[in-house]
């Protein structure tokens, strides 16, 4: 974004992030040990293998992942992050960017409620005893189940998955140089916000891609 915003001064970005299950197998009021379920999930080496691209792919960006923790089902974290949403989009980031810090780099669980309290707190969603009593409701629960069906319906199997204008979409971890060409091709045509549909998976060169094997 801020490339394209150098050469397209006054192009304007409005991100939105939307719930997606990894696993839906996880629980959302018991937590399990992170390396062991993973383990179990990918199997040993390919997990490691993982983890090995995550720590040298971090280090370059300054990024210190940790492995240890426990985690569990996100649906507590979704439902905030689309609260956040609602009051303010640039505090849906906020809270993201603290929600990944504290489970990446902080081996957090963030489907604690304490947790989430604390996180959304500092992000200034909102107090901690208005998350805790928010997380004990059904609030925007049916809401983020919608949203996550909304996503099936699409075909999306993984994240990331990057939709621009309702009308492109980005799949896989990808360098900026596949976002950029997207951003300036639709600043180049004078595209506006398309309509709520299934958007067209833009085609990736393999040299813009990043590839984890």
């Amino acid at each position: 974004m801020e490339r394209t915003r150098e050469a397209h001064p006054d192009t304007q970005f409005q991100l939105e992030y939307r719930p997606f299950l990894l696993d839906p197998t996880l629980s959302c009021r018991q937590s399990v040990d992170k390396n062991e379920h993973l383990i179990k999930k990918f199997g040993e080496t390919r997990y490691k293998t993982a983890c090995k691209f995550l720590e040298q792919r971090g280090s370059e960006l300054g990024i210190k992942f940790r492995f240890s923790g426990n985690l569990r089902q996100t649906v507590s974290s979704h439902r905030l992050l689309l609260y956040a949403y609602q009051k303010e989009p640039a505090l849906q980031e906020a809270l993201l960017v603290k929600l990944f810090v504290a489970f990446f780099e902080e081996a957090k669980d963030i489907g604690c409620p304490q947790t989430l309290a604390d996180l959304a707190d500092e992000a200034g969603v909102m107090s901690k005893e208005d998350v805790i009593d928010f997380l004990k409701s059904d609030r925007l629960s049916k809401e983020v189940q919608a949203l996550m069906m909304d996503a099936q319906r699409k075909g999306i199997t993984g994240v990331p998955f990057t939709v621009i204008n309702q009308k492109y979409a980005i799949t896989g971890a990808q360098k900026a140089d596949a976002y950029v060409e997207v951003f300036n091709k639709l600043v180049t045509l004078g595209d506006v916000l398309g309509t709520d549909s299934t958007p067209e998976v833009c085609p990736v060169t393999t040299q813009n891609r990043e590839i984890c094997t």
